[in-house]
């Protein structure tokens, strides 16, 4: 079995089509002036051999009629097998062995495909089964922020901290339940800084008053290096002070451009002289 466009099978059959005409059409010629004394064999023998190419011709026909419309099944076959995947009735493969060999290899394909799914998603099962278990013994107040800014995962410490159930707080999102928070603004923050501090009030159905909660919020990357995440931790106010000092620390030592030059080094000669380079190459 082989594959071929549709355009090489057309253009091979205008080529063949054109060939044999002009063979028949050249070999008629040919015997039609032969000099022969028996001139009613020599045409019964020209029209036999228009006879074949006619022949040859229907043949070449149906044999490109027979593959345009094998070439047609196969298509429907291939949407209908695409059809049923969406609507989840895929039965296996068994659409596709009337397709022969091709058929037989989109099998195999899928059936490789189908095992590497499900070892990622064993892999996947795993490492959330991972994060629940962390999250379940963890002395850490935090809850775990999807892509969209929807809470999707809290520590039990957090909600013995809050006094409130899992279902008053997951797949909600945080800009509903803490009242300074924005998220856009905390991605952009976070494609800067390994972390974001913010103060923020927190709100839910059972507070009768709204509760001040000092986190810092850390960026979880994906292998894109996609913010796919965001780990959000319930620190303390002396905690809070310090990451925020550290980072306002590191934000002005990062602004610094302009280093001092050691005593010393200025007066060397060397030195002097690279620096009139730089200044003249920048001129």
């Amino acid at each position: 079995m082989f594959l071929i466009t549709k355009f090489r099978i057309y253009l091979l059959f205008i080529v063949a089509m054109i060939a044999f005409i002009v063979i028949g059409i050249h070999g008629y010629i040919i015997f039609s002036h032969i000099n022969s004394g028996d001139s009613m064999s020599i045409k019964y023998f020209a029209e036999n051999f228009i006879f074949y190419i006619l022949i040859i011709l229907i043949l070449l026909t149906i044999v490109f009629v027979s593959m345009l419309m094998k070439s047609n099944n196969i298509y429907r076959e291939l949407e209908k097998v695409i059809e049923l995947s969406r609507q989840g009735r895929y039965s296996g493969g068994s659409q596709l062995k009337s397709l022969g060999t091709l058929g037989q290899k989109i099998i195999e394909i899928n059936a490789h495909l189908n095992s590497l799914s499900e070892m990622k998603s064993l892999k996947i099962s795993s490492l959330s089964n991972i994060v629940n278990f962390l999250l379940e013994k963890s002395d850490l107040a935090v809850f775990v922020l999807d892509a969209q800014g929807m809470i999707i995962k809290v520590s039990n410490h957090l909600l013995g901290l809050l006094e409130i159930d899992e279902k008053n707080i997951v797949n909600r999102y945080a800009e509903n339940v803490l009242d300074q928070f924005n998220f856009s603004n905390v991605i952009i923050e976070l494609r800067k800084s390994k972390y974001v501090t913010m103060r923020s009030s927190f709100n839910v159905e059972s507070f009768e008053k709204p509760m001040d909660l000092y986190l810092v919020i850390y960026p979880i990357f994906n292998y894109r290096n996609e913010i796919s995440n965001c780990i959000c931790r319930i620190v303390s106010e002396e905690e809070f002070e310090n990451l925020s000092s550290i980072k306002i620390d590191k934000s002005v030592q990062a602004g610094k451009v302009v280093k001092s030059v050691p005593e010393g080094i200025s007066e060397l000669p060397m030195f002097k002289r690279f620096i009139k380079d730089i200044f003249h190459k920048n001129i």
